[in-house]
């Protein structure tokens, strides 16, 4: 059969070697001539070809030497005529890895088909993609004087008049991301201004893409390629100004409710990860009731993230988005009695209810009144429940996030002082670098290298004794602190808060933990001992990023649905990438870069604050633009999906691989062509 009218050479898996009476490397007019006249004489002949189309260098040339013929009408009935020749098959984008003689006068090959990412037969050449793409680079069929699209159809005669999409692996921002937002994607959609677009995209993996554009802690830029010149895009800033951009609307675009399949999901928790979780789940037809202990919705979202990071209506947003498809949320609804759910009509269960139990000192005086945890203070904030810390003296223990998040807080409600004592050098604090620098600048007092010795007072904390810690770990990294007795400070304060960790609250479940109390659960399916019931999020890892949590909402979602489909429980078909971009090569694709200067960061500061308004504030289109702009398309698709979008044909197939083939041949006609050279004196 003919390989390019059906797409690709047919063969099963464990099929012996193909075998042609002949392989023609290259299809050049030296190439396609063999293969013709080859063919022509009864001959099976295979041709094997780098580029996307055949036809070689002199299709790409206006005249010919010596007679100045028109290079097209030689080159282009040849073309046809071997692609549509019975006798020969061509592979068109392949390359040959290797030949080896057999002995007996024949030869095996190696051949290594490389990924379209378009199916061929579904293809119709209409070019929609290569019209819709927004990602630009040289163009190799043109000398690499203009630029063609990773979508493209290699020139205008090509045979076959099929699309390619170049991926050059996967960009290092999508590739680092926990929760597998494809970051290059919304912010090359946002580089062509299409905000709609860029939010939809985010929304396929996740609905909380205004909370994750102002909490995430954006582990992309610390890898984006433009940080090894001038600094990283700004690809958080970036999600967050494509969901003020949904959520200012007047009447923003609606999800398209999905057609229930009859089974129904149970998912106990509603931060990060069942909020992600439901969604997927919901999407795929299944109805979805998330269990919330607490009075709001959100989880942590809306319980321990102080609103001049992430406001409360922001989160009310983001969990509009599940509730729009048909997902109901029952708040004040503690779940206990796991079991039951499955006899109230719920065919599988995601325990999703995160790291809410409070970890305490066990110093002298940590029972005192006025000693409180990070979290429960931090909780009743966010709840309005009334907290006065006006003219107290605060002190906060701990060196994470949640700590800082505890002392500027603080501020905020009036208290006369804050300080904050940690464990840690403030260079090893675990709290971000711009977190520490930010509280500093509100006027907060960090005491780093500092331990609680205990606390003192009569019923009501009055002080608190520090002394210098000398070693937070031991050598093997468990966590053991030794401190200098010698080296001690005694600090006055009227309130204590408590940021010392946070651990999962999973006792009455009565499913099987780790010697941490988080639920066991396997670490590539999230299906704990018992079949129905799921695990994801904080109460498996631990305390962790919301990214992390939303990735293992969505692993836990895709799991639920094969258990629910009876398929096995297998990643196939989950997060499968190609390798990441190597950023050297990427940068070594031009030779001087123009500077383009990062985005600042917007925060406001004030040594006194006295409201919980955002201190980082949006950005305008202008901003947003240049900022996507300076995106170097690390992976050169950026797996915006504007080709899916466009496509009539549903050709395009981002998840293709790649394919090996080996086949006999009788004989070898090697017909590469030539590589043009700088012609000069530094010729080697």
């Amino acid at each position: 059969m003919n390989s390019q009218r059906s797409g690709a050479i047919e063969r099963s898996a464990e099929a012996a070697p193909l075998q042609y009476d002949a392989l023609v490397v290259g299809s050049g007019i030296g190439g396609m001539e063999s293969a013709l006249k080859l063919g022509d004489m009864g001959y099976k002949v295979l041709v094997v070809e780098k580029d996307a189309s055949v036809g070689g260098k002199m299709i790409l040339l206006s005249k010919v030497f010596p007679t100045l013929d028109c290079a097209s009408c030689i080159s282009t009935p040849k073309m046809a005529a071997t692609i549509h020749h019975p006798n020969i098959d061509v592979l068109t984008y392949a390359q040959v890895e290797g030949i080896r003689a057999n002995g007996d006068g024949t030869y095996r090959a190696k051949i290594t088909q490389k990924p379209k990412f378009i199916d061929e037969a579904a293809c119709t050449g209409c070019r929609q993609c290569e019209m819709a793409c927004n990602v630009a680079v040289p163009d190799e069929f043109n000398a690499d004087m203009v630029s063609r699209r990773a979508a493209y159809i290699a020139f205008p005669q090509a045979v076959p008049k099929k699309a390619v999409i170049t991926r050059e692996g996967v960009s290092p921002c999508t590739y680092e991301c926990p929760a597998g937002i494809k970051a290059h994607g919304y912010v090359a959609r946002v580089r062509s201004g299409e905000y709609d677009q860029a939010f939809d995209l985010v929304l396929e993996t996740t609905p909380l893409v205004g909370s994750l554009g102002r909490a995430c802690y954006a582990p992309c830029e610390d890898e984006c390629t433009r940080g090894e010149l001038e600094g990283p895009l700004p690809i958080r800033r970036l999600k967050r100004f494509i969901a003020d951009q949904r959520y200012g609307q007047a009447e923003p675009k609606a999800v398209e409710k999905p057609e229930q399949n009859g089974k129904k999901v149970a998912v106990v928790g509603s931060g990060p990860a069942g909020l992600t979780a439901a969604w997927q789940l919901a999407l795929k037809g299944y109805g979805v009731k998330i269990f919330e202990a607490a009075p709001t919705q959100g989880g942590m979202l809306s319980l321990g993230i102080p609103a001049y990071r992430l406001p409360n209506d922001v989160v009310a947003d983001d969990v509009s988005n599940v509730t729009a498809i048909g997902v109901e949320i029952a708040t004040d609804t503690r779940v206990d009695d796991v079991a039951a759910l499955k006899n109230d009509g719920y065919d599988a269960v995601l325990m999703a209810t995160g790291t809410h139990k409070s970890v305490g000192l066990r110093v002298p005086g940590d029972d005192l009144d006025g000693v409180q945890s990070a979290l429960d203070f931090l909780r009743a904030v966010k709840l309005d429940e009334g907290v006065d810390l006006a003219d107290k003296r605060v002190l906060v223990v701990g060196g994470g996030n949640v700590a800082i998040d505890a002392a500027r807080t603080a501020r905020r409600l009036g208290a006369a002082s804050v300080a904050q004592a940690s464990l840690e050098p403030c260079e090893e604090m675990p709290a971000h670098d711009f977190e520490v620098e930010e509280a500093r600048a509100e006027g907060i007092t960090l005491h780093d290298g500092w331990g609680i010795d205990h606390f003192t007072g009569e019923g009501r904390v009055q002080g608190a004794e520090l002394k210098i810690c000398t070693c937070v770990f031991d050598p093997d990294g468990r966590f053991h602190p030794e401190y200098d007795e010698s080296q001690r400070m005694s600090l006055e304060c009227d309130v204590v808060i408590v940021a010392a960790g946070m651990g999962a609250d999973t006792e009455a479940f009565g499913l099987e933990t780790n010697a941490n109390r988080t639920l066991k659960a396997d670490p590539a399916t999230l299906q704990t001992a018992v079949p129905h019931i799921f695990a994801a999020g904080d109460v498996v890892t631990g305390p962790t990023m919301i990214t992390t949590a939303v990735g293992q909402g969505r692993r836990a979602a895709f799991m639920i649905d094969r258990y629910l489909q009876g398929a096995e429980l297998t990643s196939d078909g989950f997060d499968e990438m190609l390798p990441v971009a190597d950023k050297a090569e990427v940068l070594g694709r031009q030779d001087v870069y123009d500077r383009r200067e990062p985005f600042e960061s917007s925060a406001v500061m004030s040594t006194a604050p006295t409201d919980f308004g955002e201190t980082e504030g949006p950005m305008t289109e202008d901003e947003a633009f240049l900022g996507a702009a300076r995106c170097l398309d690390c992976g050169v698709c950026s797996e915006c999906h504007a080709c899916v979008d466009a496509c009539p044909a549903d050709a395009i197939k981002l998840d293709m691989v790649g394919e090996d083939l080996e086949v006999e041949v009788g004989s070898v006609v090697l017909a590469t062509g030539f590589r043009l050279f700088p012609a000069g004196p530094a010729l080697t």
